[in-house]
């Protein structure tokens, strides 16, 4: 009977410790699922967001041709960011742009940068927030040697560009009406004019030349370069020593600044869309049709002058 007792004490702690082990084990199951859902969250909080992002959502082909700021973005596993910040302006085509690293942390990273391809440094605070992204820069400072004052160096608010959006087209001419500057135009006039012809001005593969030669030996930065002409041939007679040190394009333009200031549509895609993005120019005379007797004396003067200096090579 005490054996009995023994053999029966044995069984039930050998069934207790069987129950024990088998309760220990689903929690230890349980708890090993809940981690793995709990990493799989983690990982796909920013999935949301890996695409590319513009401001007011533009396409890539609009900012090339209209200017704009856009972020690409790639989010791996582990929060970590990988993408480029790009920005071009509308009229004169620079462009800016930063590659970038960093880890998200509570919806947001920063990024140090110590250049934007203009000499700029500064940081980048990158917000993920509902349906947009923010970048702001802070502690910006402007590269000594940067005489353009462009770069990255505001914030921006980006939407994700749409894959099925319909991006801008210019392979036909443009469709809204051109209007020649007045002296009586208001500085949105002004504006509106230039946004209108800027397509043009990014066709031109030389207008970086151009601003160069405003900006550095002209000084010129401001709208004046939009609504006053290289040089006034009409008004005033020129001489060699006036295009002493001056580029070769710019003599180039000149020359034909004389044509283009009585309407000669030019064929040469350079030369017309370079003075299509000026507003004292309206395209109104075909090449064929032109009849050079519209010059007046100042002009055929200079026109003889800028004819001999004109060594530009296409």
């Amino acid at each position: 009977m005490e054996k009995l007792k023994i053999v029966i004490i044995l069984l039930g702690l050998i069934w207790f410790s069987g129950c024990g082990y088998i309760k220990q084990t689903n929690i230890e199951s349980k708890d090993i699922a809940f981690s793995e859902e709990e990493t799989t969250s983690i990982q796909s909080d920013y999935e949301n967001y890996i695409g590319t992002w513009s401001e007011e959502g533009k396409s890539h082909e609009s900012i090339i041709y209209e200017g704009g700021t856009e972020f690409s973005v790639e989010i791996t596993s582990d929060n970590e960011l990988n993408g480029y910040l790009y920005s071009q302006q509308e009229i004169s085509g620079r462009f800016a742009e930063i590659d970038i690293i960093c880890r998200i942390e509570n919806g947001e990273c920063y990024y140090p940068f110590s250049d934007d391809g203009w000499g700029n440094s500064g940081i980048l605070y990158i917000q993920f927030e509902t349906n947009v992204i923010k970048i702001s820069v802070q502690d910006f400072v402007m590269g000594e040697s940067n005489t353009s004052g462009f770069g990255i160096d505001r914030t921006y608010i980006l939407s994700k560009e749409e894959a099925n959006q319909n991006s801008t087209e210019y392979d036909g001419e443009q469709k809204e009406q051109l209007l020649q500057y007045s002296v009586d135009w208001s500085e949105d006039q002004i504006l509106d004019e230039i946004e209108k012809r800027a397509v043009y001005l990014n066709r031109c593969s030389y207008y970086e030349e151009v601003l160069d030669f405003l900006e550095n030996d002209r000084e010129v930065r401001d709208i004046s370069m939009y609504i006053n002409p290289l040089y006034y041939t009409d008004t005033e007679y020129y001489n060699e020593d006036s295009f002493s040190g001056v580029p070769s394009l710019i003599i180039h333009l000149a020359k034909n600044e004389i044509y283009a200031r009585h309407g000669y549509i030019f064929k040469d895609e350079n030369l017309k869309n370079y003075f299509m993005g000026q507003l004292w120019y309206i395209p109104s005379v075909k090449a064929e049709e032109f009849d050079d007797s519209v010059f007046s004396d100042i002009e055929k003067r200079n026109l003889e002058l800028l004819n001999r200096l004109d060594t530009y090579k296409k």
